[in-house]
Order: structure tokens, then sequence, then C-alpha cells
């Protein structure tokens, strides 16, 4: 995963420097919910998590932002996916159980197609949005425009691809689209 990568190098520099490390998380507090049994369900920031995870950083910060400990599990998931806080999908983009999602971010599968989408952000290709898992839409967008062959075997085409495909109009629907935008901006 190369957001996972990207990530892991910026914890290995601040990692030297725990003040700057401690600003970091803090500045990038994991959205959470409590659920069933108090357990904590990450929302997002889980390519961060994972960095965290792979690089032995022991602790971070989590912002709570609901309290569903009261509910039963099926109850819970209905509130997750009311609220746009649950994508329940496998590595390739198909659709799951939510029963079937990782129990613990060391268990994320790698989506070529999520990286895909976090490289065009990163170049500029559009801009980051609040919207829950808007990364994934892109993911998805991509998924029917450009062939997993060529994701996997030459990523960098792929890239260039993506960024031509993410300035047409057939984007113009998707969050943080830059349509009609230079590539500068």
């Amino acid at each position: 995963m190369r957001a996972v990568e990207a990530k892991r190098e910026k914890l290995a520099r601040l990692t030297k420097r725990p003040r700057k490390l401690t600003h970091y998380l803090q500045r990038r507090a994991i959205p959470a919910v409590l659920g069933p049994g108090e357990e904590l369900y990450i929302i997002d920031h889980h390519h961060l998590s994972l960095a965290l995870f792979q690089s032995g950083v022991p602790d971070t910060f989590v912002r709570v932002v609901a309290d569903f400990s009261n509910r039963r599990r099926l109850a819970f998931l209905r509130a997750m996916q009311a609220h746009g806080w649950l994508r329940s999908c496998d590595g390739e983009g198909r659709t799951i159980s939510p029963v079937l999602l990782p129990a613990t971010v060391g268990h994320l599968q790698a989506d070529h197609y999520r990286d895909l989408a976090w490289s065009v952000r990163e170049a500029g290709g559009f801009r980051k949005s609040p919207i829950p898992y808007s990364e994934f839409v892109w993911a998805d967008f991509f998924r029917e425009h450009i062939p997993a062959e060529l994701v996997q075997q030459d990523f960098l085409s792929a890239h260039r691809s993506a960024m031509r495909i993410a300035r047409s109009r057939s984007a113009s629907h998707l969050p943080g689209c830059k349509r009609g935008k230079s590539l500068s901006d």
C-alpha cells in the first residue's frame, strides 16, 4: 500500500523527534465510533493507523465521534451505514458482509485502486474531501475506467491515465473534483 508506505516513512522521520510526532498525531486524531462492548471502530485514517501499527508506534490520539455502545451488533451496523461510516468491501472493491471486515488494522487488504486514488490526490488530481471514504469513491471510478493489469503492472501509466480521467466530464460528480482546472491548481 503506497499510502501506508509514505506514512511509514514520515513516521520514521518523526519518531526521532517525539514532540513533533505528538503534534503530528494530535492533528490527525483517529476518528472512531464507540460500538458494542465499548470497542472502538475507526471510520477514517485507516492508512495512518496501519502505518502506526507497522511502525510499532504504541499510542495515538482518537476522537470519538459517536457512542453506539448501547446498541446490539445489527443496530450498530445499520447506524454506521446510515452515517456513511461503514464501507464493507474487500481489497478488490467487491461488497462483502460487514462481519467479514478485518477486526484489526493489521489485517486490512490492499486495494490497488485505492493506492491509485491516493496518488492522484497527492498529485493534485482532486481535492481532499470531508465525505467519508471519498478516496474509495475515486478508486471505484478508476476501477471502471482503467484495467487492473495496468494498475498492477505499470502504475505510472495507470497514474497518468487516472490524472487525465480525474479532469474529465465523467468525473465531475465525484467529491473534490477539479474538472476544468489546470493540473497545476
